[in-house]
């Protein structure tokens, strides 16, 4: 059954939707218009300084300041909850032996029962499955060079087609040494075009700035990136006053960056992640409830994994599984009191999860004034904090 909202708020220009009322299950109501000046081509000069917009479920008014302020939000026995997964440098540039170039993008280790399978030694032979880019087509069998710098090593494609392969090479340790001798930081493609469009010359250590503080979980590909506006600063004043913090771990995939294209959210087929609970969080958020704190998660990945726990039979017990859940509006949240998270997508998944947290006029609202306040959007840009 569709569900339908209201429309009363004003200043809803950006909104590629004007009626009075608009299907929510429809992908049109996530469309709205967004300057290409707006998506930010480099974090702010430092984590904290990025600019935060605050909204609270029930109240008209919006507040903005800087994330640095967070802990004027956030009071004794909250429990902030962080996705502690690491990026990994998934792009490999790769030449054929006539010269062509091929970009490889790793996705993973052909070891899908193992979750240490970053950092098992490979013991002489390395599997990696991987989307690829070529200006022709490639085929299994063929032998490429992958390079950095004067650095070179040859791989095989054992399979090839459709813009995936997978990839062999002789290697004795394990996939992670492999990727940071040859591998880049694998960053979204709106943020590599924003630089190629960009006059002056743009300096970003992308191995440092697009990692949290808290990465130590290898295996992404694409950063937690709500949990980049956190300094180790921020982290200790935050602990100072009394508010919490835990961790799980959520391996981001490619699948985060696909868009809706299916007309109805119901028709999209919604990526698979895998995802760890440690020994202890139930406990932790327990307590947390019981004392009458807040559970904030920070990003979606993190309210992903917790609302796919609460979900279950038995929430929270310890170890590795997948989740395949698409939050939209008809949906609630049973776990997560409160969300950081950075502006997203204009038909993405992540807007419907935002409207079915802040309820569908609110995020039109929020929108809206991040625009027209010329908030910094994407992996690189602003946060909010909606409780």
């Amino acid at each position: 059954m569709s569900e339908d909202a209201k429309i009363t708020d004003q200043g809803d220009d950006i909104w590629t939707h004007q009626t009075d009322t608009i299907d929510l299950n429809s992908v049109h109501a996530y469309d709205y218009a967004l300057p290409p000046e707006l998506i930010a081509a480099t974090p702010a000069p430092r984590r904290e300084e990025a600019r935060l917009l605050v909204s609270r479920r029930g109240e008209k008014d919006i507040e903005h300041t800087r994330f640095k302020h967070l802990t004027e939000h956030l009071r004794a026995g909250d429990l902030l909850i962080f996705n502690d997964t690491r990026v990994v440098p998934a792009r490999l540039e790769a030449f054929k032996d006539t010269g062509g170039r091929v970009e490889l993008f790793v996705l993973d280790v052909e070891e899908p029962s193992e979750q240490e399978r970053w950092t098992r030694p490979a013991t002489g032979l390395l599997r990696l499955r991987c989307m690829t880019r070529s200006s022709k087509a490639l085929r299994p069998g063929m032998v490429l060079t992958v390079t950095r710098g004067s650095d070179t090593w040859p791989v095989t494609l054992s399979e090839a087609g459709g813009g995936r392969a997978l990839v062999e090479l002789s290697w004795e340790a394990n996939a992670l040494a492999f990727l940071e001798r040859f591998g880049r930081i694998p960053l979204p493609p709106y943020i590599e075009q924003r630089r190629r469009e960009a006059d002056d010359a743009i300096e970003v250590d992308d191995a440092v700035r697009y990692q949290t503080v808290l990465a130590s979980e290898p295996g992404a590909v694409a950063a937690p990136t709500a949990g980049l506006h956190f300094s180790e600063e921020l982290l200790a004043r935050l602990e100072a006053m009394g508010v919490g913090r835990a961790t799980l771990t959520l391996t981001v995939g490619a699948g985060t960056f696909k868009p809706v294209t299916s007309e109805r959210l119901e028709d999209h087929p919604m990526h698979a992640e895998a995802y760890r609970i440690p020994e202890g969080l139930r406990e932790r958020i327990a307590a947390c409830k019981a004392a009458g704190g807040r559970v904030i998660a920070v990003g979606t990945t993190s309210a992903r994994a917790l609302e796919a726990e609460a979900r279950r039979e038995t929430p929270l017990s310890p170890g590795w599984r997948e989740t395949s859940i698409f939050i939209r509006p008809g949906d609630s949240f049973q776990m997560c009191d409160g969300l950081i998270t950075n502006f997203h997508l204009p038909r993405s998944t992540l807007l419907a999860l935002v409207a079915t947290f802040v309820g569908y006029p609110t995020l039109r609202r929020i929108y809206s004034q991040a625009v027209a306040r010329g908030y910094r959007f994407y992996s690189y840009g602003d946060s909010s904090l909606l409780l």
